[in-house]
């Protein structure tokens, strides 16, 4: 096994969340029955270049083509894709008529933003996703992104001014071909700009159910400058934002397109200092998660002595990470609360936790949730109690706690 960003040997195991499904198969009533298919669900380091990475990768026509989540459903990331393009337009001055291209596009909510302002837009995604996208006019190539999709797209649109690639970059398995992709749309001064996990904010937040079969590589600033220049490409700026509990934008461009920003520098000197490039900060990283995994239980385990239900808030991926690897099933949890159509009736991967309406919560009133999209927390808490919810909130990270009324 090599590693990802530097082509290496040598990759240290650090972290084992056991044999899991993919976060977002969940089943239908007909498939209960069915034999489930899970895979490992280990975490490497890599002593080279710093990278985080999964040992093991599911194909990914398992895990994309049939995708129960559409982007327009998640407020914050709405809020997210209009100001990135806002910043686009202001930084890099796009002219009319250039070309914007969003590779992992769903369903077409962040290319929407590009369009009061004349420019070209291009989704490219291989999901059922992007049906809601091509509904809406959104020209949309329904393929998995790579070289040879990329010279598709330049022969019939042109290169591109801004190529994006929000949490989807960590996702791609064939990376070489993605980033030979890039480098062959990309106009020689446009700007790439991902957003992914930030590995800092995933130690310090102890956000483990992050990790997931759809995220293979958690990034810190060393290891994606590591990746950049294998293909004559460098990074320009980075700043930090909130998506996903903690991410990191970088923008990158071919080799001396552009200044490159102070910010770089920063990001670097704060990983190193604070142990990031070593091996035994993620060694400390897994110990806390199990006792993390026990003191949640604890709290569980305590309610439902006393008789107490719980049910679940969302039923997003994370959260079939931390369903899993707790083993916290339907004789803990009820249900699972939802807003997504695309969700609701079915049952969770692994746990078969059944997926309901989120009116259940209120109509029902139990007297626990557990927040799964617990990042979300300071959101979602005041919109629940102003439709009516009185019972106690569970936050499972970055410590277990019980939020009572």
């Amino acid at each position: 096994m090599k590693c990802y960003a530097c082509k290496k040997d040598g990759l240290k195991l650090f972290l084992s969340l056991g044999h899991q499904p993919p976060s977002d198969a969940f089943l239908k009533p007909e498939d209960m029955n069915k034999p489930e298919e899970t895979y490992p669900l280990d975490c490497y380091f890599c002593p080279s270049c710093t990278l985080i990475q999964l040992g093991y990768a599911v194909d990914p026509e398992i895990l994309f083509r049939e995708y129960v989540y559409n982007t327009g459903s998640n407020n914050a990331l709405r809020v997210n894709f209009h100001e990135l393009v806002e910043k686009i337009l202001k930084k890099y001055q796009p002219q009319k008529g250039a070309l914007a291209v969003d590779v992992g596009s769903n369903d077409g909510t962040l290319l929407e933003n590009y369009i009061p302002h004349g420019l070209n837009i291009l989704g490219i995604d291989p999901s059922s996703a992007t049906s809601i996208a091509i509904e809406k006019g959104i020209p949309t190539l329904v393929e998995f992104f790579n070289k040879e999709v990329a010279e598709k797209a330049v022969t019939r649109y042109g290169k591109a001014q801004i190529i994006t690639a929000t949490n989807v970059f960590a996702h791609v398995v064939e990376i070489d071909s993605f980033m030979d992709g890039v480098v062959s749309l990309l106009a020689d001064d446009g700007v790439f700009i991902t957003e992914s996990a930030y590995v800092v904010n995933m130690v310090n937040n102890m956000s483990y159910d992050q990790i997931y079969h759809e995220h293979l590589r958690y990034y810190g600033v060393k290891s994606l400058e590591t990746l950049f220049e294998r293909y004559s490409m460098e990074i320009i700026d980075i700043e930090e934002i909130q998506s996903h509990g903690g991410s990191i934008r970088v923008y990158a461009a071919k080799r001396g397109a552009h200044v490159k920003e102070a910010s770089i520098a920063e990001f670097l000197t704060h990983e190193q200092e604070e142990g990031f490039w070593k091996f035994e900060k993620y060694e400390q990283f897994a110990k806390k998660i199990v006792d993390t995994k026990f003191k949640l239980l604890d709290i569980i385990f305590e309610l439902k002595r006393n008789g107490q239900r719980i049910i679940g808030i969302g039923a997003p991926a994370k959260g079939n990470t931390l369903l899993n690897y707790c083993k916290i099933d339907s004789d803990l949890i009820d249900y699972l609360t939802e807003k997504s159509k695309l969700k609701i009736g079915l049952f969770s991967p692994g746990m078969h936790i059944p997926v309901v309406d989120e009116e259940l919560l209120l109509k029902e009133q139990p007297e626990a949730a557990l927040i799964l999209s617990w990042n979300l927390a300071e959101e979602l808490i005041p919109k629940l109690r102003k439709l009516g919810y009185k019972g106690k909130f569970i936050l499972p990270n970055p410590v277990p706690i019980v939020l009572e009324k």
